[in-house]
């Protein structure tokens, strides 16, 4: 891709720092075909309920990146898309309880063309809760077959006392 700017030869610091500033600000706004680099130091943080994922800006130029992707359980499974790269973490919810599953997390960087760079793994697990609910299952003597509503009589109360749930 040919950059406005980039054939000339400016002859002074001054008007090479312009320059470079000209090429920058053109890169900020329409991007790059260039893949950028990924994140780095994608940290996984146990808490209550979920994990909180903390990533720094790559190494050298990261002017092309304009956000981020969260990806869960896999490389596949987009979780969300951040558009601002000053965002750099993520709260993901999760089940805890007694035994908290693993969660594996991937973090990439996308710049402004939609071009995505290589995902970075984590993994990590909710903290365990002392007396946390456990996800509500299906009775067993629930049935889901039976009548209507409308013929049941919606808004009749029968019995004294308690509350309607």
């Amino acid at each position: 891709m040919r950059y406005p700017y980039s054939g000339v030869q400016p002859k002074t610091p001054a008007e090479q720092w312009q320059t470079r500033q000209q090429v920058t600000d053109y890169v900020r706004q329409r991007g790059t075909s260039r893949q950028p680099n990924p994140p780095r130091d994608v940290q996984v943080i146990s808490s209550a309920r979920g994990v909180l994922v903390l990533w720094s800006l790559p190494p050298g130029d990261a002017t092309d990146i304009s956000g981020w992707r969260v990806y869960k359980d896999n490389e596949s499974t987009l979780l969300d898309k951040i558009p601002d790269r000053g965002t750099r973490k993520y709260f993901v919810d999760a089940t805890s309880g007694s035994t908290p599953p693993t969660i594996n997390i991937a973090v990439s960087s996308v710049n402004q063309l939609g071009v995505e760079s290589t995902k970075v793994m984590a993994t990590g697990k909710a903290t365990a809760e002392t007396g946390a609910p456990a996800i509500a299952t299906t009775p067993a003597s629930y049935t889901s077959a039976g009548g209507s509503d409308i013929t049941s009589g919606i808004g009749t109360r029968t019995g004294t006392g308690g509350n309607l749930l």
